[in-house]
């Protein structure tokens, strides 16, 4: 063998042994290296619902968990676990390799957490059940009540997420994105409308935002199932012969938004100008005073055909009301409640 041909033989042995020395390092950093071989401390993570793999090779880089994102992420793809990964809360350790912490990721350790919202709740009442239940932000939550993307389902009349919080029993993660915890919220809501709620809205010459607002006060006003019809009713009448609604429970909402309930409603706040105030204003205020529930919602959609115009709560712990067509038959129930409540 000439000499030349020594060399070139040598150096692909080189080459071959190089680069397997090479791949073997690589193999062992992306696989079996730990992380953090001298610390065992644990950390708890969470993955939020949603998450993409570089967003979990972040979270965990940010709380040293791994010391490189690309080691990481080379392992998840390689061992085809880039997409077994689940979200939750995790207790992680510090030594732990990367294929390590990816078979922790595989486990079902998951923190489930079951809400369970009830009809007739503020939006702000559901982010503080929310914040305390599954550890959600409650800023951006309250900042996505505005958020054009969740509001574009609902059409040009809705501004505002009030009313599209469906009240129903969920399962979430702890830890889940707020936009993902409104998504799921929302996206059962358009699921429960019924189907014809289109053709129906349009008879009734009332909008999406018009028809919530309208069953947050049946909501409101009444638990009682053989009575949301009759209350729709009612105050369809007083919308289209231009009445003052005079609905208390808009002017608790007014008065929470002003940070100026205190519990008891008074002559003064009849007076306070504001868009909910239904005392002072005609017609309907701005939009829904809570998240009505989809029995609220077809009373609306398919309201008593009646002449009553009033209706006032009976007082005798039955939760019924007493409906009038005339001002002078209301004022006498009004009086004979009122006594029946101070005896």
């Amino acid at each position: 063998m000439h000499n030349k041909q020594r060399l070139i033989v040598k150096y692909l042995i080189l080459v071959v042994l190089t680069s397997s020395f090479l791949a073997l390092s690589l193999s062992t950093s992306i696989f079996d290296k730990t992380n953090y071989p001298h610390n065992n401390q644990e950390v708890k993570i969470t993955i939020p619902q949603g998450s993409y793999l570089s967003q979990i090779a972040d979270s965990l880089y940010g709380n040293n968990l791994i010391e490189n994102r690309i080691t990481f992420i080379l392992a998840a793809l390689i061992t085809n676990k880039s997409r077994s990964m689940k979200s939750g809360r995790y207790v992680l350790n510090q030594g732990l390799s990367n294929v390590g912490i990816l078979r922790e990721m595989e486990s079902t350790n998951m923190e489930d957490v079951i809400v369970t919202i009830p009809e007739g709740l503020r939006s702000d009442e559901i982010i503080s059940m929310l914040c305390r239940k599954i550890d959600v932000d409650s800023l951006e939550l309250v900042q996505l009540l505005e958020d054009s993307v969740l509001l574009n389902p609902f059409g040009k009349s809705l501004h505002h997420l009030e009313g599209t919080l469906f009240p129903d029993t969920y399962n979430f993660i702890k830890g889940t994105s707020p936009r993902i915890v409104f998504e799921k919220l929302t996206n059962r809501f358009l699921s429960q409308l019924p189907k014809d709620w289109k053709q129906k809205s349009e008879a009734l010459g009332l909008n999406l935002n018009q028809i919530l607002t309208l069953a947050s006060l049946v909501e409101k006003e009444t638990a009682k199932s053989d009575e949301r019809r009759l209350v729709a009713g009612v105050y369809l009448n007083r919308v289209r012969a231009d009445m003052h609604l005079n609905a208390d429970p808009t002017l608790i909402y007014m008065l929470i938004k002003r940070d100026e309930w205190d519990g008891n409603l008074q002559k003064r706040h009849k007076k306070i100008r504001d868009p909910y105030n239904t005392y002072r204003y005609r017609g309907l205020p701005p939009g829904p005073i809570a998240s009505p529930g989809r029995a609220s919602i077809e009373a609306v959609l398919n309201p008593e055909n009646t002449q009553f115009l009033y209706f006032v709560g009976k007082n005798d712990g039955s939760g019924e009301h007493d409906f009038s067509e005339t001002l002078r038959q209301h004022i006498n129930k009004v009086n004979r409640y009122q006594k029946r409540k101070s005896q």
